[in-house]
């Protein structure tokens, strides 16, 4: 009986090796690299030279279903950014360009095809799933480890009988023998329900897919198709609450003595909201109008690495608000813009929505609301996804100061919290700290803001929506340069964690060309380079991505 179990754990633990080591990083970087054959030159190509084929009528003509066309496309994008997720450089030529950049897709198309991406990419670092030769070997090696399970548990219920083993040490026996086949059973259907698989049965290239019911794939593929939207929550912090929850809590000075960090009331102060179909939206239309404004700089690489550098003072530009508040948003360190924003935007929003309607405030208010404190949630818990900086001692010096206004009015009720921090009650000047140089709070740098954000209402005529717009702007700008300054090997290691919003807005800005990753060239010296493989040729063939090294910088 110990054979068969001891045979099993082998064929378990050699799966997990061989896995582990695909995924580590230098064996990840390795793997993008075409083999011998392929370097010299030798490709399956049968693209038409100079004809550019579109994924679309390469899945057309591959008469790949419908309900699966997603899966396959997401997969084509998935091994188009390999060499993004290793940290490599593509140069790509302007001829090719149509056929990297995702232009044509809706919101909802566009993150419904990050979101099974980037389950592509979780599953090679973090899963089995990827065991090649895919499925088959994975599928005969499950198969042994269930049969052999399945032989030493009737084995052991034959043999049991006939000796006198104590009725506690056969019960656990019993429940051990449960488990390893339960575990086998959902590893199985995991597999089975899996996008890998789903790809394999779907493509028609495989002799085996003839044998499998085309009503039963779809039937599963439209059911998975309409459960998945692509991202579904994004986590929420603000700044106002977590000082005004942690003062008031009786056991903080304990529970701080322990967690000196306070990273326990962090994250039981962190609460979720939906990304919905107007955040999508709203993302999507800022990064469309991006790649807009890229193409039309003629593919210039300065230009790109010009749009991605403006941190914040795009938007206001574009808003001729530059002299008034440009002060808080160029020449000022990332977390520090950061973390003024999200205080006038907090302070705005609790003011406005308690004297106006939604209908009169719009909806990019809450978009603003839900960015600003995502965007403070990555500094609270993910800074290693921000830019470098000093956000987390700025934050401290922030709540510190907040705290110390209100430490004989522990009772205070949020709003009036935000009429005090906004000067109704007292002067703004009370909040300056007395020396300026020794202390890093920004509290009385985000009432200014909020009041200077008021002001384009009250002194410069514009309606409350046309305020929450502009804002919902600023909270774009300082996502997208986040998300275009991350490394890669952060968004990997949050993949385990569930993943972010800030990865998918990445990926998604790497799709659309706006990635200081992929630079676009028009220099036909460079193309000749790039092409080395066949320099004449600018086809392309979508069954053969195995060739994508070769426009490696």
């Amino acid at each position: 009986m110990a054979i068969p179990m001891f045979i099993t754990g082998v064929i378990k633990y050699v799966e997990r090796i061989c896995i582990l080591r695909a995924a580590s990083w230098k064996q990840l970087s390795r793997s993008i690299f075409p083999t011998a054959g392929q370097a010299s030159g030798q490709t399956t190509d049968q693209s038409t030279p100079g004809v550019l084929t579109k994924l679309e009528e390469h899945l057309d003509s591959k008469i790949v279903i419908k309900e699966s066309r997603y899966i396959h496309k997401a997969f084509c994008m998935f091994k188009m950014s390999m060499p993004l997720f290793s940290d490599l450089k593509l140069r790509i030529p302007q001829k090719l360009s149509k056929i990297f950049i995702l232009s044509s897709n809706s919101a909802d198309d566009a993150f419904r095809l990050i979101e099974v991406e980037l389950g592509f990419l979780y599953d090679v670092l973090y899963t089995k799933k990827t065991l090649r030769p895919q499925p088959i070997l994975g599928t005969i090696l499950h198969s042994i480890c269930l049969l052999l399970t399945f032989t030493a548990l009737i084995a052991f219920s034959i043999v049991v009988e006939k000796n006198g083993y104590p009725e506690v040490d056969i019960a656990i026996t019993y429940t051990l023998f449960a488990g390893a086949i339960f575990l086998n059973i959902c590893s199985a259907i995991s597999k089975v329900r899996s996008n890998w698989t789903m790809l394999w049965l779907t493509d028609p290239s495989n002799w085996m897919s003839k044998f499998v019911p085309k009503g039963i794939v779809s039937w599963y593929l439209r059911r998975n198709l309409a459960k998945n939207q692509g991202i579904a929550y994004m986590a929420q912090h603000s700044l106002m609450d977590y000082c005004l929850k942690t003062k008031r809590s009786r056991w903080r000075k304990i529970v701080r003595f322990f967690d000196t960090e306070d990273i326990l009331g962090k994250l039981v102060l962190t609460s979720w909201e939906k990304v919905n179909h107007e955040v999508r939206n709203f993302i999507h239309d800022h990064l469309v109008k991006r790649q807009s404004k890229y193409c039309r700089g003629g593919f210039q690489y300065k230009d790109l690495s010009s749009l991605l550098s403006k941190k914040r003072d795009g938007v206001l530009e574009t808003h001729n608000l530059m002299d008034k508040f440009g002060w808080s948003a160029t020449g000022l360190e990332f977390n520090h813009c950061l973390l003024i924003w999200h205080i006038a935007t907090d302070l705005l929003f609790h003011v406005d929505l308690k004297r106006h309607s939604p209908a009169e405030l719009g909806s990019h208010y809450q978009i603003s609301k839900h960015l600003s404190d995502y965007m403070m949630y990555l500094l609270f818990v993910r800074p290693n996804m921000l830019p470098k900086g000093i956000g987390q001692l700025r934050m401290k010096e922030t709540r510190k100061e907040v705290m110390g206004l209100f430490q004989n009015n522990v009772s205070l009720s949020s709003s009036e919290v935000v009429n005090t921090l906004l000067g109704l009650n007292f002067g703004v000047a009370v909040l300056l700290p007395q020396d300026p140089s020794r202390s890093k709070s920004v509290i009385a740098e985000g009432c200014q803001l909020a009041w200077m954000l008021r002001s384009l209402v009250e002194d410069s005529l514009w309606d409350h929506s046309a305020k929450w717009e502009f804002i919902a702007d600023m909270w774009m700008e300082i996502m997208t340069f986040a998300a275009s300054r991350c490394e890669w090997r952060e968004h990997k290691i949050q993949l385990k964690n569930g993943g972010e919003l800030l990865t998918h807005v990445a990926l998604l800005m790497a799709h659309f060309g706006l990635a200081e990753h992929i630079e676009i060239t028009t220099d036909e010296e460079d193309n000749s380079k790039l092409l080395r493989f066949d320099s004449t040729r600018l086809g392309w063939d979508w069954d053969q991505l195995s060739h994508l090294p070769y426009y490696l910088a």
